[in-house]
């Protein structure tokens, strides 16, 4: 990659991803981009109707439209303007859906609406193919001419065909009328625009014709579904002395052609379905609300593999049981299991480790789109960051068999656990610090904090979201932000206040479960947040609490009740003569994490019951009596 790609960053890099895939032949020429097509209607020489095909794929509701190369679509507001040889049912068959709820006002304004679609459609065609010497435009031609919109209803497949993208095709092609070599160069001989100004291209450095407008980037979920842009200036806070549009930041209509094609291309990738039976996509990932995007700068198997390895790296959805047996797909997760066993990708496949890979993070911002995140760098490097991460998130015990997928840490930081409440930008910077190995943003402690307050249940003091408590303050030890390391397991000898007064309310609530069989609102559910940030108010009322369910407990089990009260003795021993007023963010954290311990190990063994609390409960007394 060359210092002028490296510097112009994710647009630069597109540029270029979309050369290596145009030399290939897998790239469309300029003027063609990939496109969504539902319906075919085949025409024989004369231009009468053959046949209508259904390209769509899947079954019942989950049907979707063929993506294929065809001419560009056009960009629209409220403006009627058509596309070139294929486009919706309404300008090209002058039909559409009506809404059967819309008033006869409206209904009327819609027919003429239609009416006029189909006209510019009719249009369109016979400016650019009206002096073709070639026998598909004259069948559309001669189609168009003699079609009348009140014979649709006769058509198969008519009701569905409603509304959806319709293409053609010659009776006897193998491909679609638009692929045919006069057609295609008529489309790519039009996509530069006779009135472009040209200069120096910001990506490329060469003087070729700029682009007013930048292309449309679609599959980005939250934007708009007909395409946002990348790059717009779109109003004039936008724009710099007396510029307008894409001359504020001049880029050749070739280079916008470029990186609009090849990132589309990636947003659209598919590889098969997931268990789900939904689409999985080859170089994309959802996380959170940024659409995160990766490529690796390779060929052939390289780049399948490094890709494969990358969606896993960043939790794609697994892979239908029929796909799971692929041979790239089997590699990359046995790599993918030596790297969560600590093996760094170097000695476990050196060549990919050296790949270049590039990731890049989109969000929805009303008709455009932002970048979250733009990252470069090997894959060997990427895979480390994983690593550490991972070894950040570390916590024991633990019921999870491998690391967590990023997007499930999030869905712990939105209400409900649903994807649409996952807090807006923290996505995007967790998945910043997590590829640059950069520290967290405060915003994942607070957060986290927020939702242990807010929620009810066992799950409240989840496992996940104590796990990413404990990695926020272990990076930041790491860095020598603060002095203090985080324990990754329950350390009895563990000084920090925070910790301590986490593992006595935990054993103060497991007292309170004990002594109250089938307790309705535990201590948890009704003192955990103010215990947790103002711990000298309330704990003071917890310990005279606690006295009254020992003397339950003291007249059925007397051995347990002793037990009991020597763990709260040799845990409140450590917190000195003063309890603190208040804890701050990082200590709330470090509560969370004495708390999650101490009532991971007395229930460690929930079949055993008693035997394994009374065998817990026993170890910290004894760990008393040595002192």
């Amino acid at each position: 990659m060359s210092e002028v790609q490296t510097c112009l960053g994710p647009l630069a890099a597109l540029a270029a991803r979309y050369d290596r895939m145009a030399a290939k032949g897998e790239a469309p020429v300029p003027g063609f981009a990939p496109s969504q097509i539902a319906f075919v209607l085949v025409l024989d020489r004369e231009g009468r109707l053959v046949a209508v095909h259904d390209e769509r794929t899947g079954e019942g509701k989950k049907k979707r439209p063929k993506v294929v190369e065809a001419p560009q679509p056009p960009k629209r507001t409220v403006a009627v303007v058509s596309g070139v040889l294929w486009d919706k049912s309404s300008y090209v068959l002058g039909v559409t859906c009506p809404d059967p709820e819309a008033s006869e006002a409206r209904q009327d304004k819609d027919t003429a609406r239609t009416a006029k679609e189909h006209e510019a459609f009719k249009t369109r065609q016979e400016a650019l193919l009206g002096n073709a010497d070639d026998d598909g435009a004259r069948a559309l031609l001669a189609f168009l001419a003699g079609w009348t919109p009140e014979t649709f209803a006769s058509l198969d497949y008519a009701d569905e065909m409603l509304d959806q993208n319709i293409a053609f095709q010659l009776d006897g092609d193998r491909d679609l009328l638009h692929a045919r070599p006069a057609l295609r160069a008529l489309v790519a001989g039009q996509a530069a625009s006779a009135d472009a100004e040209t200069g120096q291209c910001l990506i490329s450095g060469r003087i070729a014709p700029i682009a007013r407008l930048h292309p449309s980037i679609k599959g980005v979920p939250g934007a708009q579904s007909s395409g946002a842009s990348l790059v717009s200036f779109n109003a004039g806070a936008f724009t710099s002395h007396g510029k307008t549009q894409g001359d504020n930041a001049p880029t050749s209509e070739l280079a916008a052609f470029g990186y609009g094609t090849a990132l589309n291309h990636l947003l659209s990738a598919s590889d098969g379905q997931d268990e789900k039976g939904r689409p999985r996509y080859r170089n994309r990932v959802q996380i959170g609300d940024a659409t995160t995007v990766f490529w690796v700068e390779a060929d052939g198997e390289d780049a399948a593999g490094g890709e494969s390895l990358a969606s896993l790296l960043f939790g794609a959805a697994p892979a239908s049981a029929a796909e799971v047996e692929a041979e790239q797909t089997t590699r990359a997760r046995d790599t993918m299991t030596q790297l969560e066993a600590g093996r760094p990708l170097r000695d476990i496949a050196s060549r990919l480790a050296q790949l270049r890979i590039y990731v890049l993070g989109l969000s929805p911002n009303a008709a455009r789109l932002s970048v979250r995140f733009w990252h470069v760098g090997s894959l060997g490097e990427l895979a480390g960051h994983f690593q550490q991460h991972w070894q950040d998130l570390r916590l024991e015990p633990s019921r999870a068999t491998r690391p967590p997928a990023l997007w499930r840490l999030l869905r712990q930081l939105a209400a409900q656990g649903e994807a649409k409440n996952i807090p807006p930008n923290l996505a995007g910077e967790f998945t910043r610090a997590i590829i640059t190995g950069g520290r967290y943003p405060r915003a994942l402690l607070t957060q986290t904090l927020m939702r242990i307050r807010a929620d009810q249940g066992d799950d409240k003091v989840h496992e996940l979201r104590v796990a990413m408590l404990k990695a926020v303050i272990a990076r930041d030890f790491r860095k020598a932000i603060i002095q203090e390391d985080a324990p990754v397991s329950l350390d009895p000898n563990e000084l920090n206040s925070g910790y301590r007064l986490g593992r006595l309310f935990a054993i103060m609530e497991a007292a309170q479960a004990q002594a109250i069989q089938g307790v309705g609102a535990s201590i948890r559910d009704r003192f955990y947040g103010s215990a947790s940030a103002t711990p000298a108010h309330v704990f003071p009322l917890l310990l005279r609490g606690v006295q009254d369910h020992l003397s339950k407990i003291r007249k059925t089990k007397p051995g347990l009740a002793v037990k009991y009260e020597k763990a709260l003795a040799e845990v409140a021993d450590g917190l000195g003569s003063a309890m603190p007023a208040t804890l701050d963010m990082p200590s709330q954290g470090r509560f969370a994490i004495g708390y999650y311990h101490q009532r991971s190990a007395l229930y460690a063994k929930r079949a055993d019951g008693e035997a394994a609390l009374e065998e817990t409960l026993t170890t910290a007394a004894d760990e008393v009596d040595d002192q």
